[in-house]
Parts: structure tokens; sequence; C-alpha cells
């Protein structure tokens, strides 16, 4: 009988979040920073010991760790109590629409996430395959809308010239100083910002160098 009071409770909390939530580029903490046809960035900002308000992601997202920390998750509909965990500075995954979710930062220092959101396909423009012993530039997933790689270049490394076929989102988790170059333009070194983000037109042929004193990691997202 106290188990099924307990999932009855549980059952009615569910219920009433899922009624007070909001989509997530209305969460105080959740800011839309860019959108264009094709994605959406929302740049998440959690301060110590602070509570995100029941939110709903209607869209298939990659979240990406800028600044990491311990969090406590309670997940609408899943069934389970709140999950503990500890997110990476750098850690990017796939989450699939649609969930409602909240957020408690555990820890003493502020998390940052820049989301990235697929709003729709920007049609193959060249079905290039998945790049493979490319300097710096390893696979952290692909599935049928996307497929992403972790860029990771030390100090003084470069990348050489690769293709990207498809158009795709740039986002740093590092700061620092990087000299890209295209085939039809003189290569240029600019100064990347933590957190900051770039959308590119495929297809692209470039390459990158880290030209300052700390290694340089971001995450490419390319759309399909």
């Amino acid at each position: 009988m106290f188990s099924l009071l307990l999932t009855l409770l549980a059952l009615t909390l569910q219920a009433a979040a899922l009624q007070t939530a909001v989509p997530v580029g209305d969460e105080p903490r959740h800011h839309v920073r860019f959108e264009n046809r094709y994605v959406r960035v929302i740049e998440a900002i959690i301060p110590a010991g602070d509570t995100t308000l029941f939110h709903t992601h209607s869209r298939d997202n990659v979240p990406i760790a800028i600044e990491g920390g311990s969090l406590r998750t309670t997940l609408v509909g899943s069934g389970q109590p709140p999950t503990e965990s500890t997110v990476e500075k750098g850690r990017a995954w796939w989450a699939q629409a649609a969930y409602t979710h909240q957020i408690t930062n555990t820890g003493k220092a502020r998390v940052r996430f820049i989301d990235a959101e697929i709003i729709a396909s920007p049609g193959v423009t060249d079905d290039v395959p998945p790049l493979t012993g490319i300097a710096g530039h390893t696979l952290l997933f692909e599935n049928e809308r996307a497929r992403a790689y972790r860029v990771m270049l030390q100090p003084g490394q470069a990348s050489g010239a690769h293709k990207h076929g498809r158009s795709f989102l740039n986002v740093s988790v590092s700061g620092g100083a990087v000299y890209i170059e295209t085939p039809n333009k003189k290569g240029a070194k600019t100064i990347i910002k933590p957190g900051s983000y770039a959308w590119f037109d495929g297809p692209l042929t470039h390459s990158l160098k880290n030209v300052g004193s700390t290694a340089y990691e971001a995450i490419d997202i390319e759309l399909k």
C-alpha cells in the first residue's frame, strides 16, 4: 500500500510538472544566442545551488558542456527518482526529443552549456564519408540526422586540409588562437573564446592550426 501511495504521488507530481513546464527557450537560465533555418543555439548557465524550471526540449539537440560540474536531473515521465551526475568539460552527446526535465546545480561553481538544436536538414551537399586520419579529429557519434566530431589540437598542431561535405556548426569548448585557411581565402589568425560558435555552409575545405599556448578543443556538428 505504501509503495502504491508513493507511485501515485510521483505520478501526480510529474503531471503537475508537465502542466507548469515552459519551452526551453523561455526558461530563465537558457538564452537563445543564434538561429537560422537549420539550427538554434541556446546558452544555458546555471549558478551554483540554483535550479531551473521544468522545461521542455521539443527538438533533437546536442548539449555541450563548456563549464562542467555536478548536477541533479529530474526527468518527467521516466518513473525514476532524480539522478546525480558529474558532467565533465567538453562532454557532448545526442539528446532525442521530446523530453521535459529540471536541473539543479549541486556543485560549488556555475555550470555552462551550449545546446545545439536541430531544426531542419540543409540537404545533401557533398556526401563525404566520415573524416578519418585527420589530425586532432575524433568521431563522437553519427545517426540519421547528424555527425559530430571532437576537435583537439595541441599548441603548434595542425589538422592539415580536410573537407566537410555537409553544413556544420562549430562550438568551441576552450579558448585559444587558431589559424584557419581555406583554398580560396588567405589564412587568418582567429582569437576564440570558450563557448563561441559559428555556422558554416558546406561543402567546406579548410585547415586548422593551433597557434596559441594551450590546447584548443571544439565540437563540430555536421547536419544530414
